[in-house]
């Protein structure tokens, strides 16, 4: 499948057959039809990509906040199966590190009832856990509910709460924006 360059009253567009990132904002359009011609082009004529635009970019579908993007789930899964989609997105499930970014998910799920976090208690000891082995800050954020072995993180507005993994819920993925 070959590439193909269309354009619409707004923007002009490259239409590639690997995955595609989009520019964040008008100004980074420049810089994306650049990294998007050069990925193109690499293989008939390898050069370094053009340096230092500051852009960050996300795959389609992905929201980008500060240097991350994130990916709300239309269907519902259970914690494990949440955690497996992430994992084949080449992400993990969302690891909230601050209250600003708390307030940000508040407002990528609004309307979304219960959305499953990258968090769970570790069998031994019984202690809240993120999908990268850190443990969750208890001053920065309380789980409501139960804390026992088979409990996983949802969030509701502003709430961490506890459910049993099995129930099948939205989730949430996080990766690193591209930056070019």
């Amino acid at each position: 499948q070959s590439p193909l360059l269309f354009s619409t009253p707004e923007k002009l567009h490259l239409k590639a057959p690997s995955q595609r990132f989009l520019p964040t904002s008008d100004s980074c359009i420049f810089s994306q039809l650049q990294f998007e011609f050069s990925e193109l082009m690499t293989p008939l004529f390898p050069s370094p990509l053009p340096e230092g635009s500051g852009c960050k970019l996300c795959p389609r579908d992905w929201l980008l906040h500060g240097d991350k993007c994130y990916w709300l789930s239309k269907e519902s899964k259970d914690w494990t199966g949440s955690r497996d989609d992430c994992l084949g997105k080449s992400s993990r499930m969302l690891m909230i590190q601050n209250r600003e970014e708390m307030d940000f998910i508040q407002d990528v799920t609004q309307g979304a009832s219960y959305v499953w976090i990258g968090l769970t208690v570790t069998p031994a000891g019984g202690k809240w856990t993120w999908v990268d082995g850190s443990p969750l800050d208890p001053v920065l954020f309380q789980v409501s509910g139960s804390a026992e072995g088979n409990s996983c993180g949802w969030i509701r507005g502003s709430r961490i709460q506890s459910e049993t993994c099995g129930a099948e819920f939205k989730w949430i993925c996080q990766k690193e924006a591209a930056v070019i």
